[in-house]
């Protein structure tokens, strides 16, 4: 009886192992698979405002050469920033995409049986306003593997996203510095003025000294812009509790020695910030002057801002 047993399931063995290896997909020559794109392109470029952010989604599909595929197989994409240093001989020089403005939401892709084109992978950019004005980045892009395969089917070929930023909203902080300063009280210091938080951190000069009081900004780099921005932390109460400058002095400098007026300017906030048009200037340095203030409390000269932006 055993002898009976072992003779029928050895064929249903053998059976079984054949239809698997029937319904598998036919084996992909190498470098069969790569990006739809046309043969020779391997750059793909468009404009990225700055303005604000918001989610663009890129779709990226896999294309099989030659016939339709004889079944399913699932094409990886990956980003691989060590290209970079193949585009600049390529291409020339650029910058490479913060890993912040970038999300792969969907990296694997099916080119289905008797199809050619896989669906769409997925590449999300976001928070495009922490990007520099003016500047090329690149994303590049590989195939890293074909049915969990690193090599054999995926094509070698890199396919770089070129991103050309325009004007911004608000000039880039990058490489700001406070050079200088009237004073501060305790340990609320004037570079909270360029940490991008205008709610919870800020500035505030002593409170036992008189106006004017004063921070000097070095851009450590040539900054063009009309106007500038300036903000009071919500938690000032704004008026109730002063602490508020109503005149205000904007000077800009080229080398911190000799200064340019740009003119001197009544308060004038709303919703905890005031924009003071400068017109056209080109500066390294600027220094902002509260020149007279509201009593912070009814009692001390000093007052509270939270940041400082400049408007293109």
């Amino acid at each position: 009886m055993r002898k009976i047993y072992i003779a029928i399931i050895c064929p249903l063995i053998l059976l079984l192992a054949s239809c698997s290896k029937d319904d598998a997909p036919a084996a992909l020559s190498d470098g069969s698979i790569s990006f739809q794109q046309a043969a020779g392109k391997d750059t793909i470029e468009m404009p990225l405002s700055i303005l604000q952010d918001s989610v663009m989604v890129i779709s990226i599909k896999a294309a099989l050469s030659g016939n339709t595929s004889g079944g399913d197989h699932w094409v990886k994409f990956a980003i691989d920033t060590t290209k970079i240093t193949t585009f600049h001989t390529r291409f020339g020089n650029a910058t490479l995409l913060p890993s912040a403005s970038y999300l792969f939401f969907k990296t694997d892709t099916r080119i289905a049986a008797g199809a050619s084109l896989s669906d769409a992978a997925e590449l999300n950019i976001a928070q495009q306003t922490r990007l520099t004005e003016y500047t090329t980045y690149v994303l590049p892009v590989v195939i890293s593997s074909v049915d969990g395969n690193l090599e054999g089917a995926a094509s070698d070929r890199v396919l770089y996203f070129v991103f050309k930023t325009g004007k911004p909203l608000f000039v880039n902080k990058k490489g700001w510095t406070i050079e200088d300063f009237s004073s501060q009280n305790g340990t609320s210091g004037p570079a909270t003025l360029l940490d991008d938080n205008n709610l919870t951190t800020y500035w505030i000069s002593n409170i036992t000294q008189q106006m004017p009081q004063w921070i000097t900004i070095n851009f450590n780099r040539e900054v063009t812009f009309t106007a500038l921005n300036y903000y009071l932390p919500p938690l000032l109460n704004y008026p109730a509790q002063g602490g508020y400058p109503t005149s205000i002095q904007i000077e800009t400098s080229m080398d911190g020695a000799t200064w340019q007026s740009r003119g001197i300017f009544e308060g004038n906030i709303a919703n905890n910030m005031q924009t003071i048009t400068t017109g056209p200037a080109t500066a390294r340095y600027l220094r902002f002057t509260s020149l007279a203030s509201v009593k912070y409390a009814a009692t001390y000269n000093a007052i509270f801002i939270s940041g400082i932006s400049l408007i293109p």
